[in-house]
């Protein structure tokens, strides 16, 4: 398929991987199997009577690439201290009886077989990972088949001319719904795209941001306020407003042992995972950053109005409400501690990543939680939107590589077993069927998964955008309400970096 015809499906068939998740959620999938035999026929494949269509892929089913390897750089679940701190995402290495572990399994194995090939997943630090891949571009070496990254991370390499066009290459079909067109959209350069992502990244799952609430103190308080006792009522009919949340959780505040210090002791209506959270303003109030222009190019265009305004909502709820708190306000850790504290019933309101309810503190809860989306900007919007944290995990395929078509088939061969597989594994298996108790939390989560939203300069954060939509967030945390002057004197920096860039991008990208 030629790239021209590529991009125009892109563009008519327009689907997101979102909305594709939703599909699949609700059906229970167990099936570990891939569908070998699939070859050019575009037809839904059902799995079984009881379970719903799923799409299947068009690679060939002739494809045999004699044994090659295919070497996958990407990053380790441990961290420089040697601590595993994040999930597996894309291979492991042994069957452990739990759903999302034994689907990357059986999925590496499937895959290898269907082609016939062998991948060889390198994993690294972080810290390592910008080391390893300067080895292979200033050597011009091919030791990197496909790159595994944060999308923050590799946005640099499609600005440096180092990665591949997926739009150029055969096998990836992105009119499928396990590509994120979202992403593909926002990502994309004129006319070209470097990197993707979608079903195979548990990583854009796990990091949307939504809120979990704690039933038992809903009940409790509810007694002063009946809006707490009908929060999913709430949600159903649109008035999930963030005033509404700061009017149900600002006031609560308990000093539990009497110090008149904010401790874990206490008892907060609105609790925050450090200060990681507020970007979500970006998406769930749908401010968008960077717009495209007729020549597939970025424009700085931001309605400052409504982004004051939001970032004054902000300010005042982490600055001066009593009944919230943020992690660094108790001096704890943002992702174990905030958990921990919401898990011992000290909060009504948290704020933080779907994935969380994956850990031991959430999985061992005493009280029942729910979980609702990230509320609106007023009730004048129309959806609940959504935010994933920067950091979840891309794809690309650096020019390094003399055999693209080789990793460009593994790619739509994991992705589309992810689809079918992997992610109905972890959403319905996993994170509804294991960790939440009620049908309304396990909406929420279609919800949330659905309302997904970015703009460009996430992707582009570090170069593009020169840390512009994150810089606010830097302000709050250190107590600074001047928006406006910030604006002024970033959005210059934005403007000049856009147009230098652009110059850099076309020279180092030229064909």
């Amino acid at each position: 398929m030629s790239s021209a015809v590529r991009r125009a499906l892109c563009a008519v068939i327009s689907v997101s991987i979102v909305i594709s998740l939703a599909s699949c959620i609700g059906s229970g999938i167990e099936n570990d199997a891939d569908d070998t035999s699939a070859g050019t026929d575009e037809s839904t494949v059902s799995f079984n009577e009881t379970e719903p269509e799923y799409e299947s892929d068009s690679l060939p089913g002739s494809l045999d690439f004699g044994e090659e390897t295919v070497v996958v750089l990407s990053h380790s679940i441990y961290n420089d201290e040697g601590i595993a701190d994040n999930l597996p995402e894309f291979t492991v290495e042994d069957l452990m009886s739990e759903p999302v572990n034994d689907s990357l399994y059986n999925r590496k194995i499937s895959v290898e077989e269907r082609l016939n090939i062998k991948i060889n997943n390198v994993q690294v630090r972080k810290s390592q990972m910008e080391e390893e891949m300067k080895k292979q571009f200033d050597s011009q070496d091919d030791m990197y088949d496909v790159v595994i990254s944060s999308a923050h991370s590799i946005s640099s390499y499609v600005l440096d001319g180092l990665l591949t066009d997926l739009y150029e290459l055969d096998y990836i079909d992105f009119s499928k719904p396990w590509w994120s067109d979202k992403f593909n959209r926002e990502a994309e350069i004129e006319g070209s795209l470097y990197m993707t992502t979608g079903s195979l990244s548990l990583t854009l799952l796990r990091n949307l941001y939504t809120v979990f609430f704690n039933k038992r103190l809903a009940e409790n308080y509810g007694v002063r306020n009946t809006e707490l006792s009908e929060l999913y009522s709430l949600v159903e009919k649109g008035g999930w407003t963030f005033d509404k949340f700061v009017e149900l959780g600002g006031g609560i505040y308990e000093d539990i042992n009497g110090n008149d210090t904010a401790d874990m002791e206490d008892v907060y209506g609105i609790i925050y995972s450090d200060y990681l959270p507020l970007d979500a303003i970006w998406s769930g109030f749908d401010i968008k950053i960077f717009t495209k222009n007729e020549d597939g190019w970025f424009d700085f265009a931001v309605n400052t109005d409504k982004l004051y305004s939001a970032l004054d909502k902000l300010y005042d709820l982490i600055c001066n409400v009593r009944g919230s708190i943020t992690s660094s306000g108790l001096k704890i850790d943002f992702y174990d501690d905030t958990s921990r504290l919401f898990a011992g019933g000290s909060g009504l309101f948290m704020v933080n990543w779907l994935g969380v309810a994956e850990t031991p503190e959430l999985r061992n809860m005493q009280d029942d939680y729910g979980m609702l989306p990230y509320p609106k900007y007023d009730e004048s919007q129309k959806e609940y939107y959504s935010y994933s944290h920067d950091q979840y995990t891309a794809f690309a395929i650096p020019l390094t590589n003399d055999r693209p078509g080789t990793a460009a088939a593994m790619l739509e061969a994991m992705a589309s077993y992810a689809y079918r597989d992997t992610v109905p594994k972890f959403l319905d298996v996993a994170l509804k069927g294991k960790y939440m108790s009620d049908a309304d939390s396990r909406k929420t989560v279609d919800t949330v998964v659905n309302g997904f939203m970015l703009d460009a300069a996430w992707i582009y954060l570090g170069n593009l955008a020169v840390e512009y939509p994150a810089s606010f967030r830097y302000m709050i945390a250190e107590r600074n309400p001047a928006f406006s002057s910030n604006h002024e004197k970033m959005a210059k920096k934005v403007q000049l970096n856009l147009k230098v860039y652009k110059s850099v991008y076309e020279n180092n990208n030229a064909k």
